[in-house]
């Protein structure tokens, strides 16, 4: 958004439209999603930062603590098992090559569908790898099977009433 790239501006209009016409649901779903994940989390053990009181989170990200500077290679071990997550510093750290903490966004996932319950899977598989060192890769390829169907979004005829309105607008 930082540019003027004629190629995307179209995409990003449709894209804003959309997310106005969605923004209530999305909104409370990915606060519930975020909530719920981060308990999850906690409930299988692992150390979550932020205020228990609000369910550590009150935004669409969950900061997990890992251990000094072992967020890089979670983060990297994650990756190889189909779970992409940002490795973070936290504020005791001195830097992101001393991150000792992931940094989990639920607003993709939502998107697809996933709700708390399904939060509550992902926050195993993650401990699994995280803490265990298993390899759940197949087991991932197999949950995210079910979230395919992009939700939050206009569809069909549905997306050409909104097309034809956007049309009048300019």
């Amino acid at each position: 958004m930082s540019n003027h790239h004629l190629g995307t501006l179209l995409g990003l209009l449709l894209s804003a439209y959309e997310m106005n016409a969605f923004k209530d649901a999305y909104q409370r779903r990915v606060l519930a999603n975020a909530r719920a994940f981060a308990r999850a989390l906690k409930e299988t053990g692992m150390e979550v930062a932020g205020d228990p009181d609000v369910s550590f989170t009150e935004t669409h990200q969950v900061i997990l603590n890992v251990g000094y500077s072992k967020g890089i290679e979670a983060a990297r071990e994650l990756e190889e098992n189909n779970i992409i997550v940002n490795f973070q510093a936290s504020p005791q750290e001195e830097g992101f090559t001393a991150s000792g903490s992931l940094r989990l966004g639920v607003s993709e996932m939502t998107r697809f569908g996933m709700e708390e319950e399904d939060f509550k899977t992902l926050a195993q598989f993650i401990r699994d790898v995280v803490v265990e060192g298993k390899q759940v890769k197949g087991e991932v390829t197999s949950f995210r099977k079910r979230f395919q169907e992009l939700k939050f979004c206009f569809s069909g005829a549905e997306f050409e009433e909104h097309l034809e309105a956007l049309h009048r607008l300019i």
